[in-house]
């Protein structure tokens, strides 16, 4: 199965992954989204700032978002500049990144017809793309997220992406439908240069790729 990778970048291609994502959000777990209003116990979340699309054909298959500053790990998360600095002098990498510098993947949504082709973990692995993520950073960014423990341990690391846990995430009811006791939430990092492999990190984006070839890291 071949997929189409590219950034949103007209007005058009904004709404229809803010479409999508609006339907599938609200009709799973009565999400709404807003611009400048965020209230996470009202289940009132912020759009992403930027958009990967995925084709199949001429239909809209998948959008990952991203968050380009005021993170969700930073803004609900509770998460500091400090604690990102400790978790890169831990890596040995404080020299190379700025703690301050980071990107948010966020909001991965596949459409309906789409689901039974399991395209999630071979997407969000080519999220992680540097033409995704670098686009308007001065510095090479840091990568956040957060999630539950099984997508992280599972979708997330699937394809050799090393997902290092930073702390618990604070209970909202946005978040009621897919967290628990069992499953708790919590934030991350990814350090790109060390925990992406070279086929993601250095995915060609606009571009063309096989399913296959993305799932086993031959992009």
């Amino acid at each position: 199965m071949k997929v189409r990778l590219r950034i949103a970048r007209s007005s058009a291609d904004v709404l229809s992954c803010q479409r999508l994502i609006a339907e599938v959000y609200h009709r799973a777990y009565g999400v709404v989204f807003s611009d400048d209003i965020y209230d996470l116990d009202a289940k009132i979340e912020p759009w992403p700032h930027r958009y990967l699309m995925a084709h199949s054909g001429d239909d809209l298959a998948v959008v990952c978002g991203m968050y380009l500053d005021h993170t969700y790990v930073e803004r609900f998360g509770l998460v500091s500049d400090a604690e990102i600095a400790a978790q890169l002098e831990e890596a040995g990498m404080q020299r190379r990144y700025d703690p301050r510098v980071r990107r948010e993947l966020t909001k991965l949504v596949v459409a309906p017809p789409w689901r039974k082709h399991h395209l999630s973990p071979a997407i969000l692995a080519a999220a992680h793309s540097r033409h995704f993520m670098d686009v308007d950073a001065a510095r090479p960014p840091l990568l956040t997220f957060c999630c539950v423990r099984s997508i992280a341990e599972g979708i997330v690391t699937r394809h050799g992406i090393r997902a290092r846990r930073i702390k618990p995430f604070p209970s909202y009811k946005v978040h009621e439908h897919y967290r628990s006791d069992s499953n708790p939430m919590d934030s991350y990092l990814v350090i790109p240069e060390l925990d992406v492999p070279a086929a993601y990190r250095d995915l060609p984006i606009p571009g063309e790729h096989t399913l296959e070839a993305l799932a086993g890291g031959r992009p």
